[in-house]
């Protein structure tokens, strides 16, 4: 039986169109390749391309092909419209949502590069937040004389590499022999920046450092020592761009395996096409997101306590809470703090406005010392005396017998004092909770003998009751 709701029309006002067998998996079908066109300005790059695939027809027609069609049949327009653009110099997987991009997978990318050429069209490629991915979907980019930069770190601009937890699949020997392939030429190869997985860099580097080698290791410092020496092939003479491969006291371990000599944003040589008025662009490694910048692009400065270089307002955020000094504090660096008001300073000011117990770890400025002299870190003043420590270490230095500084003692005084009263209170709340204990066996034994004569909780209540009652 039809039940009688189905046999009503429906009253909604958008058209009902009866979709086609081929059109039922996807009805944009319907709609023309101008407002399609249209719908996609409002994309990013990435996600124009994305919406191409995702529309494409399962079978072997080219994407949007049934869809251009229609606007081809038109002798009006002189051109068909292209959803997904033509200009394809760059392609950056940051503009999308990371959540999209984490989950896109090497297929995914495939289909991305072939749909616009990649190896004829693209000259910059970022695989930002894509960690989903091992490296096959890059084939379509094999031999390619175009591309100058491919960005492998997975990490978006001004991002630490370090940050990225669990570590992505790419892998190693699936990437390599595709850029074998683009470098292998080196008459018409164009590739000029490489940004390799931090992973990768960190193993090369630990493999390097201790003389063991996987086989996997070995080929990826092939790989290097094969780009590096084609890029010095490459020139200038003097001021070549080049890869990191430094191992030792002066190499530190998270810029090796990163190229030098060259900006990542720009990608202009150091002292070569990078000027500054009549002089060139200063080139700086960020510390934090692993990469080199010149002076143009991004603005850098110094940790006030490692002196590593960062960039300023993304990669380094923390300031010398001295009001009277502009130094900057990394973020490893800021564990440098007060334990009582946690702010940071930089080294020479923190010298200044700081004081560390010489028996402990705890850190207290002088402000904070000041207000709370039983938890604060104190300097003796006295003459032969020279102790730096909080209250507590030298309470407990006093019971050793290891302190003979009356001063000292003094300050481990008003602890002493601190601690007994807080011995009473622990005391006068244990003998509370000992009366509380035994008022409660009693409690428990009433119940039980009551309850081995009959007597209920009702009737204890009643009889309490009637005895509180006036007569």
């Amino acid at each position: 039986m039809v039940s009688s709701l189905e046999r009503l029309p429906s009253r909604s006002k958008r058209r009902r169109v009866a979709a086609r067998d081929d059109d039922a998996a996807c009805p944009v079908y319907i709609l023309s390749g101008e407002i399609l066109k249209q719908v996609s300005t409002y994309l990013s790059p990435p996600s124009r391309i994305l919406f191409a695939i995702a529309i494409t027809r399962t079978n072997n027609i080219s994407p949007y092909e049934t869809i251009m069609a229609r606007s081809r049949s038109n002798k009006n327009q002189k051109s068909p419209p292209s959803i997904a653009g033509t200009d394809w110099a760059t392609l950056d997987f940051g503009l999308i949502e990371k959540d999209l991009a984490a989950k896109l997978s090497d297929n995914d990318i495939r289909d991305v590069l072939l749909h616009i050429d990649s190896a004829n069209k693209f000259k910059r490629l970022w695989l930002t937040n894509c960690t989903n991915i091992r490296g096959i979907g890059l084939r379509p980019l094999s031999g390619s004389t175009v591309i100058e930069q491919i960005d492998l770190s997975l990490v978006g601009k001004h991002c630490n590499p370090s940050n990225i937890m669990p570590e992505p699949p790419i892998s190693c020997d699936i990437v390599l022999p595709i850029l074998d392939s683009i470098i292998s030429n080196e008459t018409l190869c164009r590739l000029k920046y490489l940004n390799f997985p931090k992973g990768w860099r960190m193993r090369a580097y630990n493999t390097a450092k201790s003389g063991s080698s996987t086989e996997t290791q070995s080929i990826f410092q092939a790989f290097l020592a094969r780009y590096d020496q084609m890029l010095q092939n490459r020139g200038p003479t003097k001021n070549h761009s080049g890869i990191d491969l430094e191992i030792g006291i002066f190499g530190r371990h998270n810029s090796y395996g990163t190229q030098y000599n060259i900006c990542h944003q720009c990608t202009k040589l150091f002292r070569h096409d990078c000027p500054v008025g009549d002089d060139y662009a200063e080139h700086y490694f960020c510390s934090a997101c692993e990469r080199e910048y010149c002076e143009n692009c991004v603005t850098t400065t110094g940790c006030g306590i490692c002196s590593f270089g960062f960039c300023v307002g993304t990669c380094i955020t923390h300031s010398c809470a001295s009001p009277n000094c502009d130094e900057k504090v990394c973020d490893e660096c800021k564990q440098y703090w007060c334990d009582k008001c946690y702010r940071t300073w930089c080294d020479e000011c923190c010298s200044r406005n700081c004081l560390d117990c010489e028996w402990c770890t705890k850190r207290y400025c002088h402000e904070c010392s000041e207000n709370d002299e039983m938890n604060g870190v104190l300097r003796c003043d006295e003459y032969d005396c020279v102790n730096i420590a909080c209250s507590s270490c030298l309470l407990k230095r006093l019971q050793e017998g290891e302190l003979d500084c009356m001063k000292c003692i003094r300050k481990a005084t008003p602890l002493i004092k601190q601690l007994k009263d807080e011995n009473k209170e622990l005391k006068d709340e244990n003998e509370a909770l000992c009366q509380r204990i035994q008022n409660l066996e009693k409690s428990t034994r009433l119940l039980l003998m009551y309850n081995r004569m009959g007597i209920t909780s009702r009737d204890i209540g009643y009889r309490y009751r009637t005895r509180q009652e006036p007569n």
